[in-house]
């Protein structure tokens, strides 16, 4: 049972993860580079309404999946040896991770939602702000991630 928890937390990692790497590093530079302002916030609002949700699906299934992962390992070292404590690692990993949720809500709530108003008046240059701003928070949940990935390998 422990695996299939397992692979689920890695399959929502990924599919968060992945996104966010093609949005930075392909998807954003291609649109930057080919297409006016309004059509780029078109496309940009587009493929957020489809992303967005299965970050928040991934979200579910990481805390999820995180915290049964985290406290079965907690019991099991207890009755193991007594002490109950988790690698160093997975705490580093778990705030990592939770600041990597609120850093999302905040995307999604402040700024996705400033870019809807501003694209529902057809204001490009706010909307374009906006933009900016997710893909600079966007970023920083990118780096956030792989110091998680690197903290659960690393630091035992």
């Amino acid at each position: 049972m422990i695996d299939y928890v397992k692979l689920t937390h890695l399959v929502a990692a990924i599919v968060w993860m992945g996104g966010m790497a093609f949005m930075l590093m392909a998807l954003r530079p291609a649109a930057t580079a080919l297409l006016q302002l309004p059509e780029r916030m078109l496309l940009m609002e587009a493929v957020w309404r489809r992303f967005f949700p299965m970050v928040m699906v991934s979200i579910v299934v990481l805390f999820a999946t995180g915290t049964n992962l985290y406290t079965t390992t907690f019991r099991a070292m207890r009755i193991a040896n007594g002490q109950g404590s988790v690698p160093v690692g997975w705490n580093v990993m778990l705030v990592l991770g939770l600041l990597m949720m609120l850093i999302f809500g905040h995307i999604f709530f402040s700024g996705y939602a400033k870019f809807k108003r501003a694209q529902a008046v057809q204001g490009w240059q706010l909307a374009s702000q906006s933009v900016a701003q997710i893909h600079t928070l966007m970023m920083v949940n990118f780096l956030l991630g792989w110091l998680a990935l690197f903290a659960v390998r690393l630091l035992r």
